[in-house]
């Protein structure tokens, strides 16, 4: 049986509810543009995304959700830049912006990979992994999603486009980077325990979910 370490925290963290904020208010900000600019296929996003959100509550939790603040925070960025890419030009205006926006998708690629295989690590005795195997996998994965995204660009879906084989190259090179720095940092923060703080509220869910199946 694998130790579980547990870290008590706060429900209502200010990093947590700063994160929830700045996601809500990134789609507030982005169905309005959507709306200035007639981009309807983003006005339907947003209201999922407001759906998402706003639906567990309703249900009194019987669904229940929890992100790390972290991965809500990046996944807000992430949002933001790219609405801003697309919804107002800047992937055409401002040079490199296109490869910023890869590089955080990459990051929350990483990251978001970086934490389920950790998850699985400590709460399921199927999977048992060195934490530098898990660094590895992690960039290999998150090089595999650049592939991805780069099919997506070539296709021009979600108003991402790619044109040249420099800019294919140089958006794999972002990805590979932003692989390999979260992957240094997972290992940090695993080395010095403070990877579990994150994962915690995620871990607790997928152990409950894993109890509920055997009991089943």
């Amino acid at each position: 049986m694998k130790i579980r370490m547990i870290h008590s925290h706060n429900k209502f963290d200010t990093k947590e509810l700063i994160a929830s904020y700045s996601l809500q208010g990134v789609l507030l900000a982005t169905l309005i543009i959507a709306l200035w600019k007639n981009e309807w296929l983003w006005v339907i996003g947003c209201f999922v995304g407001f759906s998402i959100g706003f639906i567990p509550p309703l249900l009194h939790q019987n669904i229940k959700i929890t992100l790390p603040w972290s991965i809500e925070l990046l996944i807000a960025t992430v949002c933001a830049l790219n609405m801003i890419g697309v919804l107002l030009d800047a992937y055409y205006t401002i040079p490199g912006f296109g490869e910023i926006t890869q590089f955080f998708v990459s990051v929350l690629v990483a990251f978001l990979a970086f934490a389920i295989i950790y998850i699985l690590h400590v709460y399921w005795d199927g999977l048992i992994m060195d934490k530098y195997a898990m660094a590895f996998v992690v960039v290999i994965g998150t090089m595999a999603s650049g592939v991805i995204l780069e099919f997506i660009k070539w296709f021009k879906l979600f108003g991402a486009t790619q044109s040249t084989v420099e800019g294919v190259l140089i958006s794999l090179l972002t990805s590979t980077i932003a692989g390999i720095i979260t992957a240094l940092i997972g290992v940090t923060l695993i080395k010095r325990g403070e990877f579990d703080d994150i994962t915690d509220e995620m871990g607790k869910q997928f152990d409950d979910m894993m109890k509920k199946r055997k009991k089943e």
